[in-house]
């Protein structure tokens, strides 16, 4: 399950960093960053009210 999790998780990643890519390449460069920093403060909030178990989506 390690090795499956570890696949998923790089995975993902590259498509965040492609979508984003994508916007920054043919968006407003300074809008695209402030929405993106906007999206990773929220997400934060979300994160730190989840409390410490190890469980797959909160």
């Amino acid at each position: 399950m390690a090795e499956f999790y570890r696949k998923l998780m790089v995975s993902e990643a590259n498509h965040y960093t492609m979508f984003l890519g994508f916007a920054r390449q043919y968006g407003d460069r300074k809008e695209v960053d402030e929405k993106w920093q906007r999206l990773l403060d929220f997400e934060a909030d979300i994160i730190k009210d989840l409390g410490k178990k190890e469980t797959v989506h909160g």
